[in-house]
């Protein structure tokens, strides 16, 4: 489901509340409905980090991990971004 212009704002005022910015200006492709759709947000620091990216399509939100240096980077399976933002 569409995300309105309501919700993104919502979303994108907690996630900068929290540290996190767009790491880019483009969007980019979303595997689960293919439209070029996909903002990531992130936040770095020294013990590592983290990759939000939420499509504007579908509204499907993944997260991925970042230890310390950027290696070993995974994907946070039990990701639900509504209780992230909580």
């Amino acid at each position: 489901m569409p995300l309105s212009e309501r919700e993104l704002e919502t979303i994108e005022y907690k996630l900068r509340k929290r540290g996190f910015k767009q790491t880019d200006v483009y969007h980019h492709e979303c595997p689960t409905c293919n439209e070029k759709a996909v903002r990531i947000y992130g936040i770095l620091a020294k013990t590592g980090g983290r990759d939000i990216r939420l499509c504007l399509a579908c509204g499907k939100a993944t997260s991925f991990r970042n230890s310390a240096g950027m290696e070993g980077r995974e994907e946070d399976a039990n990701f639900d971004l509504t209780s992230f933002l909580g």
